[in-house]
């Protein structure tokens, strides 16, 4: 089935084309339904606006504080520095590459640069792959990056034959995701469907090979009792797949097996797929996930046991995930913190502690987003991931 190119469409009636395409086809997945309303040329949510910061829908750590792109950046100069052996540092070969997946304004990456340049020059010199599909961010990114050279990509085709040094910050959660659903002990495909209005519709089956991938199997077949989640499965349970984050997470781990490098992973997740984790956002409050496709942010918490399953099977390593709380007091925000307010006047020593505590506070980002690390396989456990604790806690895209 397809949908009506940019060309054709706008915000205003992507609700129309959608039940029409819906009307004299079938429905859609979830996956593809949230596709079409992120990412449809100019209409898309992401493809024609700025969505980050306080006129957007949605405020990410970056645009909290600077201390977060800092002590990011200055983690991945450590790897850096402990991945680059004598031999390779003489002879200049394999130089690596930086790269960030979802780079938004390029705030992050301004800010880890930002540090670079005084503590790691070698880094700065790197060029820059940015995977970004929006023409709209990719004109902010340049701006952000004016010494930067950089290669933006629609994917992950292309990455240079070297180390990758990078990060993806809150880019897995806005990938399209799938819903099952459990109807007397038979897991179902959820659909997006029109009655005219949009809402959801049970499907076919899975079938044993989707139920597999899903790790729907009778083995490990879903939640029934709270923190039992091997019975049978509650009747309307929800499970979640999201195929995109997994191909691109392979993608990156057997680079990484390969040729080596680092590369930081950061999204509100937990460790498995079950319950309906999809919200929409608009103007930094919840709304509908039917409301007005294209004008409203859609995202879900990650699945990082999937994510990890993926690079296991690749050839490398994920290490956690943590609370970012305890990851970014372990790398010592909070020193960098109360260092920078002691050089504030009263104003900016208060917004700098406030935005500490929104990184770390467990009411606030410091518990619901967790910290990864894709690196080559090997033993030991790199700083800021002494502690494992993926626990889960309730919250919401706009409480960031």
């Amino acid at each position: 089935m397809s949908i009506a190119s940019g060309d054709d469409i706008n915000a205003d009636d992507m609700t129309a084309s959608l039940v029409a395409q819906i009307a004299a086809d079938s429905p859609l997945s979830l996956a593809r339904y949230i596709e079409i309303a992120l990412s449809t040329a100019s209409a898309g949510y992401y493809q024609s606006s700025d969505p980050f910061g306080q006129k957007g829908d949605f405020i990410t750590a970056p645009e909290i504080s600077g201390l977060f792109g800092e002590m990011c950046g200055l983690f991945l100069a450590h790897m850096f520095e402990l991945g680059q052996t004598p031999e390779e540092t003489a002879s200049g070969h394999q130089k690596p590459a930086i790269i960030e997946c979802g780079p938004g304004r390029g705030t992050l990456m301004a800010d880890m640069r930002h540090v670079w340049e005084q503590l790691m020059p070698d880094l700065t010199a790197c060029p820059v792959h940015l995977i970004e599909t929006s023409p709209y961010l990719r004109t902010l990114q340049e701006q952000a990056l004016p010494d930067a050279v950089i290669h933006w990509h629609d994917d992950l085709s292309a990455l240079p034959a070297a180390p990758l040094y990078g990060i993806a910050n809150e880019f897995f959660d806005a990938l399209p995701v799938a819903h099952a659903i459990c109807r007397t002990g038979i897991w179902r495909h959820r659909l997006v469907t029109a009655t005219p209005a949009l809402g959801f519709v049970e499907g076919k089956p899975l079938t044993d090979a989707e139920l597999e991938m899903w790790r729907l199997d009778t083995n490990n077949s879903g939640p029934s009792q709270e923190g039992d989640d091997m019975a049978t499965p509650l009747d309307g349970a929800i499970a979640e797949s999201c195929a995109l984050g997994e191909d691109i997470m392979r993608s990156l781990a057997a680079h990484i097996a390969r040729f080596g490098g680092a590369i930081l992973i950061i999204d509100y997740g937990k460790t498995d797929n079950r319950g309906d984790t999809v919200q929409a956002v608009a103007a930094h409050k919840p709304v509908d996930l039917f409301y007005q496709p294209g004008q409203a942010d859609i995202s879900h918490w990650v699945d990082f046991g999937a994510l990890a399953a993926c690079a296991n099977a690749a050839g490398a390593r994920l290490v956690g995930p943590v609370e970012q709380g305890s990851f970014l007091t372990q790398i010592g925000l909070k020193a960098r913190a109360e260092q920078a307010a002691a050089h504030a006047d009263p104003e900016m020593r208060r917004a700098l502690l406030a935005a500490y505590d929104r990184l770390v506070s467990p009411a606030q980002m410091g518990s619901a987003f967790k910290v990864a690390l894709l690196v080559p396989q090997g033993d030991g456990t790199p700083p800021g991931f002494v502690t494992h604790n993926a626990k889960t806690e309730s919250s919401t895209r706009q409480d960031r």
